[in-house]
């Protein structure tokens, strides 16, 4: 829903500043290079393929008693910043790339009970298990523009390929199964790398929409894109490979998931010189 009302909100105001547009000078930018930097934030949501677990449920308990519990998209945010570079081939298309420094984080909630039968003690632990991982994203996209005026509203889609350099994890962890683990007062591990629990290499679709405001010596933008990863982000291969240190003390394995993530950018750009 509220992905929807931003697309929403960003076509309306695409289209109002397009029309105000119109009483303003032509803009021709046919044959120009841009190149410029981007700079924005990034949501991700991991979309689960197949899960996980190293402990197996029991005849008493429920199927779904160690499934992961993910963390929404709004609450996983991750930075970007990189460059841009566009050649406008005619006055309505362009086309772009912007190598990006992305920060992908998602999170998910396990939770464990053991009953001592001896001396009827119990024992209560809840893990929020955090992944943070950093990528080299590099998009082609085409980009129709709706005006050729100043202002003009965009839609761009293409690929990218996602090179992955570094991963990292977190677990907190508290004595209460409540759905909820407060990081600033829970128990927490040492920051362990997971860069070889993953695929290093993906390749995304990649598509969205903004507006941007030429003029003679500069051009501004703002946008939003929508990225899908279509291969899987966990390397099969080494799952259960204790890299981490993890599976022991926390009882962790990765689900597979491929990772969707909605990235907003703002890019200032300038034109480098006309085609020959």
């Amino acid at each position: 829903m509220k992905l929807t009302l931003f697309f929403s909100f960003l076509i309306v105001s695409s289209l109002i500043t397009s029309m105000w547009g119109q009483s303003r000078k032509h803009f021709y930018r046919k044959d120009n290079y841009y190149i410029g930097t981007s700079l924005g934030f990034g949501f991700t949501q991991p979309i689960i393929h197949e899960r996980y677990n190293i402990l197996e449920p029991t005849p008493q308990s429920a199927a779904t008693d160690f499934d992961k519990k993910y963390e929404g998209l709004f609450q996983n945010v991750g930075g970007n910043y990189g460059l841009h570079v566009s050649f406008v081939y005619t006055r309505l298309f362009s086309v772009v790339c912007q190598p990006t420094f992305q920060t992908q984080r998602f999170s998910y909630m396990t939770n464990y009970n053991w009953s001592d039968s001896l001396s009827g003690g119990e024992v209560y632990k809840e893990f929020l298990h955090r992944q943070k991982i950093s990528n080299l994203t590099i998009p082609i996209m085409g980009r129709l523009d709706f005006s050729s005026r100043k202002f003009s509203p965009f839609l761009q889609a293409g690929l990218s390929a996602d090179i992955v350099y570094f991963g990292s994890k977190i677990i907190y962890s508290d004595a209460y199964i409540d759905g909820k683990v407060d990081r600033k007062s829970a128990g927490h591990s040492n920051v362990a790398e997971i860069t070889q629990h993953l695929n290093r290499f993906n390749v995304s679709l990649v598509g969205g929409a903004g507006v941007v405001y030429y003029h003679e010596d500069f051009a501004l933008s703002i946008s939003g894109n929508i990225k899908y990863g279509m291969r899987p982000t966990i390397n099969d291969s080494k799952r259960f490979e204790d890299f981490s240190g993890f599976a022991a003390p926390y009882l962790d394995v990765f689900d597979q998931v491929k990772l969707l993530n909605l990235d907003f950018l703002i890019t200032a750009m300038v034109p480098l010189h006309k085609k020959w």
